[in-house]
């Protein structure tokens, strides 16, 4: 149901599946030396020898399009690896897209209210209630993107209620009636548009995705959704939560995973600085907030590969030809 693009690997003739053999041992191997060296139980290969680091977007656009293909040479996943991957991702996604906007939950906090149902003892209730709800969000967006249903006004608004649902809930999926502002890392006020605003600039949102999803590379349309919804903040509460739910959509709706701001305090800083540089306008450039979004989707694709790589049931073992192919000549022996 997760893994809305089947296959993109094709039937691979003979010698490949020599090849393919070879080099999972070689593979293998490299592993087991990592583990040796690290005193580690597990090992990852450094992706980032083959795909480098760079702030240049247009080859990191093209990288991002070849860790696809990469991963794409893995699917479909094996089920029980995806239903474990997606749940741990859910988990941490919760956990981080809400501490951003202040949840006093830890990670195993988290994990506990929305894996177990539990309760934590001297938390408050819209802590819990915004765990809860935004795990619903997510699936809510994974099912969107399983039936194919493109992203429209209606649903910006569906995800929004699920956000704020039992907390705020004659605000839930409803643009917001009154002003609204910020204060920036420096303690300098933003202001929002006026209310009366948002309703065509939420038309002139929805003109520009449709006018650019298929000009755009799928990331970076990611990026312009996220940082136009936040500037626009259609919304009373749950801005910044659905920004983000937002953006996930259309990277699963195009194969990608999904993108995980870090709420770790300088990390949390770094996203809530490109973000006012842009909604201050103290640059008319997106490129920043585009390159940041584009960095985490890399991250995301190196920790998919190297985990699915790992796959050595009978099915996986015939996986990851062009993923394995990339990689050979960065292992060792």
């Amino acid at each position: 149901m997760i893994d809305i693009h089947d296959n993109g690997s094709y039937e691979l003739t003979a010698v490949e599946k020599e090849e393919l053999f070879s080099i999972r041992d070689t593979f293998n191997t490299n592993l087991i030396e990592i583990m040796k060296e690290t005193n580690q139980n597990q090992a990852n290969i450094d992706l980032s020898l083959v795909w480098q680091e760079t702030n240049n977007l247009e080859v990191l656009y093209e990288q991002l399009s070849d860790l696809k293909k990469c991963l794409d040479s893995f699917r479909p996943f094996e089920p029980n690896m995806l239903k474990n991957y997606i749940e741990a991702t859910e988990v941490q996604y919760t956990y981080d897209s809400n501490r951003i906007e202040g949840n006093s939950l830890t990670l195993a906090e988290t994990e506990q209210v929305i894996r177990k149902g539990l309760t934590i003892g001297g938390k408050p209730l819209n802590d819990h209630l915004e765990a809860i709800n935004h795990q619903q969000a997510i699936h809510y967006i994974r099912e969107l993107a399983q039936q194919n249903i493109e992203l429209s006004e209606r649903e910006v608004k569906n995800i929004h209620a699920i956000v704020l649902k039992s907390i705020m809930d004659s605000e839930a999926g409803a643009y917001r009636k009154v002003p609204v502002y910020i204060l920036n890392n420096e303690g300098h006020r933003h202001d929002f548009p006026q209310p009366y605003l948002v309703p065509k600039l939420m038309e002139d949102f929805f003109i520009f995705f449709n006018e650019n999803k298929d000009k755009l590379h799928p990331v970076a349309m990611a990026s312009h959704l996220h940082q136009k919804l936040v500037n626009i903040h259609p919304f009373i509460d749950g801005n910044g939560r659905t920004s983000r739910l937002v953006m996930n959509l259309f990277l699963i709706q195009n194969g990608y995973p999904i993108a995980i701001i870090d709420s770790e305090t300088s990390k949390r800083k770094i996203y809530y600085s490109i973000l006012a540089d842009y909604q201050s306008e103290k640059s008319d450039s997106s490129k920043p907030f585009e390159l940041f979004i584009a960095q985490k989707v890399k991250e995301s694709l190196f920790e998919q590969l190297n985990f699915f790589s790992q796959d050595i049931t009978d099915e996986g073992l015939k996986k990851g030809y062009y993923f394995f192919k990339k990689i050979e000549p960065y292992l060792k022996g």
